[in-house]
């Protein structure tokens, strides 16, 4: 027991990065699914990518737990709070709230909202902070909706700009 207190912060990380790639499989086998995007071939579908990132990030942690389990590990963790803890944390939160509204509001909406918020986080003034919103959010709708013709959640709105 005394292995899990003095790691119990990798424990908790470990259980939020294993949260990802299970969101990932959960969404490609229901939301995607009804969509359409996950129903062709592997090679056909927006699901194919996030799924190899899923199941990569899944053998990365559990490799890392069975490190945790043998003891084959530092003596002490590694995760200990620091200047930007709680900017990281409340970061991840909003992420978080990022992905839970995108079914509802849709990439166009949210996401340069949400790349304003980081850049504004990370010190970058306001003027620059919106320019690079706009453009880090073109840049990915065109990437996606126009070069990979990948359908992008369009939300209650359903805006699209390059389909």
């Amino acid at each position: 027991m005394t292995r899990f207190r003095a790691f119990a912060f990798d424990w908790i990380a470990l259980a939020i990065v294993a949260a990802a790639p299970a969101a990932i499989f959960w969404q490609s086998a229901t939301s995607l699914k009804r969509q359409g995007a996950a129903a062709g071939g592997p090679l056909e579908n927006a699901a194919f990518y996030p799924r190899v990132i899923a199941l990569l990030l899944s053998v990365v942690v559990a490799i890392h737990a069975l490190r945790l389990l043998t003891g084959k590990v530092q003596t002490v963790s590694p995760f200990k709070a620091s200047d930007g803890t709680r900017l990281a944390l409340i970061l991840s939160a909003v992420f978080v709230a990022y992905l839970l509204a995108l079914p509802y509001l849709g990439f166009h909406i949210l996401t340069p909202a949400l790349m304003l918020v980081f850049l504004l986080a990370f010190g970058i003034g306001p003027l620059p902070a919106i320019i690079g919103a706009i453009g880090i959010w073109l840049v990915a709708s065109f990437v996606f909706e126009g070069l990979l013709n990948v359908v992008l959640p369009v939300g209650i709105f359903n805006i699209t700009l390059f389909s």
